[in-house]
């Protein structure tokens, strides 16, 4: 049974005449009527009476109207679907990130996708959080690699943790806190602070709220910084301490001292953020990459 078989049968079961489904189809009649004969044979019932009144469909006729309509839905959907999945998986990933969190696991995870995809394109964008969620929701990015957003920002995306990170500060190697093990959230959130712009990093300045337990308009800010790069910097030089990720030592290294929370309840989830529902042969790859990266708990 061919799917032809199928169109012919619904053309002439919707037009109940065998010269207008046939010009519908663009086809002669002693075609149609010998597809619609073997069509019958096949299934071993009849589909329609014929007669010099006309057409109709037999009990059995309407049954198979109904599947072969599905049927040929179906049909149409796979070969559009099967399409788009052909063109996404030769279409360049492009892949939001933020720096800091993700310089501990971005280029592990991009050298396992070429693994996956030899020579398959990607395209970086280093972008804030607003920016890559938004970039998400309008199809400018295929993925991102970030920190997990909140159960607000979540709504139409699904998030696959790779790394968590513990929270806590940094400071100046010189400054007295670089000498504890662990500090108290409340223990900064009377320090000076050195934090990333409000107006680039809204979401940071609710964070840092959150954690220290205070509003933020009684955040002791005494320096706004444009990135990690000039927030390191700050730090570096006493301006004051900042509120982070572990992570950010990857890119400090030993030029400022990483001291956690004293509370364990205080950790960031890094990992990869993309589309809920059908995504590309390219985003699959990548979500089995990060799937198979993630760090035992």
């Amino acid at each position: 049974m061919e799917l032809r078989h199928l169109r012919y049968f619904i053309a002439v079961a919707e037009e109940l005449n065998f010269s207008r489904a046939a010009a519908r189809l663009h086809v002669s009649q002693p075609p149609l009527s010998r597809q619609i004969r073997g069509l019958e044979a096949e299934l071993k019932v009849k589909l329609l009476d014929r007669n010099t009144q006309g057409v109709r469909l037999t009990r059995a006729g309407h049954a198979v109207l109904v599947r072969s309509r599905k049927l040929v839905c179906d049909a149409e959907a796979l070969r559009a679907e099967a399409q788009t999945i052909d063109k996404e998986s030769e279409e360049e990933l492009r892949i939001g990130y933020a720096p800091s969190p993700t310089a501990v696991i971005i280029s592990g995870v991009l050298a396992r996708y070429h693994e996956l995809s030899p020579g398959a394109g990607v395209s970086l964008h280093d972008l804030t959080h607003t920016e890559m969620l938004s970039g998400l929701r309008a199809g400018k990015l295929h993925a991102a690699l970030t920190i997990r957003p909140t159960v607000r920002e979540m709504r139409g995306l699904k998030f696959e943790t790779i790394r968590c990170h513990p929270v806590g500060i940094i400071c100046s190697n010189s400054s007295p806190l670089a000498r504890q093990p662990a500090v108290r959230p409340s223990l900064v959130a009377m320090s000076e602070l050195v934090v990333y712009r409000a107006t680039e990093f809204p979401e940071y300045h609710h964070w840092v709220s959150k954690i220290l337990r205070v509003s933020q308009g009684r955040l002791m800010v005494i320096q706004e910084c444009a990135d990690v790069l000039s927030v390191i910097a700050a730090v570096e030089s006493g301006r004051g301490a900042a509120v982070v990720g572990e992570f950010i030592t990857a890119v400090a290294g030993d030029r400022v001292r990483f001291v956690p929370f004293v509370s364990e309840a205080h950790f960031l989830e890094v990992g990869l953020l993309y589309r809920q529902g059908r995504v590309g042969e390219n985003v699959r790859k990548l979500v089995a990459v990060c799937l198979a990266s993630k760090q035992p708990t």
